[in-house]
């Protein structure tokens, strides 16, 4: 598929994403306000991986590190410190930033299936602290009683309003990651995910740029993090075990690798799945890996993955650069 007709078939998605957002309060069905609440903030994580793996190739599964600096800063911000939630959403982003600055260079210098441990062995390493840290975290018990956030005399406590927020949030991180993909940044990052042996030698700084994959996407991690613990008022271990690691990843390649509306798709469909199948209790995991299986085979890239840009890897250089490479000739 060409580009344009990507891009318009994108465009299409995206408006009838648009327009079931709309209806879904109209329906009047908790359940389902639940389900597409939930699934914008599982979204928001897809699109920080997306950022990572998706674009920068670099394979990671610390996403969940991230998304528990978000929840259990905003719940000990707000519970033990009496921080006001906003104020305890944006500091646990800036410590999720510089975490990911700190564990970010030493990690990345790994490659392959080498950081691919590694960042496995931080997403188990998290489960295990904050389940272990119970004079901090309280254990496998969690933290409960998370104030709602607010705007004036706006409550996020009412599940419209926080449906709504929620997806202005996950819009405001499409908008980012579109951005920045469109961005002399994002060429950088397909260089890397093309090779970082070669993007070092078009002039690329190979570190700088992997970090700040790494970066970005722990910011939107984190906020989503504390998303889903001012929607729930709860945060334990449970939120951030290997299952929902794996389902941060199925996510992921099932919408598609390097897609705007790929992770919101890729979301929903796990998150609605149990819904979907829920006449085939017995047979539930049978049909649901069948369906990935045949994703697999017909769409290795998932259902709106993008394949590797084709043309000279130069073409993915800021265009300062490229003038420059032009200018010193051969």
């Amino acid at each position: 598929m060409g580009g344009t007709a990507r891009r318009r078939l994108e465009a299409a998605i995206l408006a009838v994403i648009v327009v079931g957002v709309a209806i879904v309060p109209l329906t009047h069905s908790r359940l389902l306000l639940y389900n597409f609440t939930i699934t914008p903030i599982y979204a928001m994580v897809v699109i920080s991986l997306n950022i990572v793996l998706g674009t920068a190739g670099q394979v990671s599964f610390a996403q969940t590190t991230f998304m528990a600096i978000g929840g259990y800063g905003s719940a000990l911000l707000t519970t033990r410190l009496g921080f006001n939630p906003w104020l305890a959403l944006a500091a646990s982003a800036v410590l999720a930033l510089a975490t990911a600055e700190i564990i970010g260079r030493p990690l990345l210098r790994l490659r392959g299936h080498y950081l691919a441990m590694a960042t496995f062995a931080l997403a188990l390493g998290t489960n295990s602290f904050v389940t272990a840290a119970t004079p901090l975290t309280n254990g496998s018990i969690g933290i409960s009683g998370v104030p709602a956030l607010a705007i004036g005399g706006l409550s996020f406590d009412d599940p419209v309003n926080f449906y709504a927020l929620c997806w202005i949030m996950c819009a405001l991180a499409m908008a980012v990651y579109a951005l920045l993909v469109r961005s002399h940044i994002g060429r950088a990052w397909r260089a890397l995910a093309t090779g970082q042996d070669i993007a070092a030698t078009l002039g690329i700084d190979v570190t700088h740029y992997k970090v700040l994959a790494f970066a970005i996407g722990a910011v939107i991690a984190s906020l989503a993090g504390s998303l889903y613990v001012e929607y729930t008022s709860f945060v334990g271990p449970d939120l951030y075990d290997i299952g929902i690691v794996l389902n941060i990843l199925l996510m992921l390649f099932i919408g598609g690798r390097g897609s705007h509306v790929g992770p919101v798709i890729g979301a929903a469909l796990l998150t609605l799945a149990p819904q979907l199948l829920a006449g085939l209790e017995r047979y539930q995991n049978l049909v649901f890996f069948i369906f990935l299986l045949l994703l697999i085979l017909i769409w290795p890239a998932g259902l709106f993955g993008r394949v590797r840009d084709s043309g000279p890897l130069e073409t993915m250089l800021p265009a300062w650069m490229r003038r420059r490479r032009r200018e010193a000739g051969p």
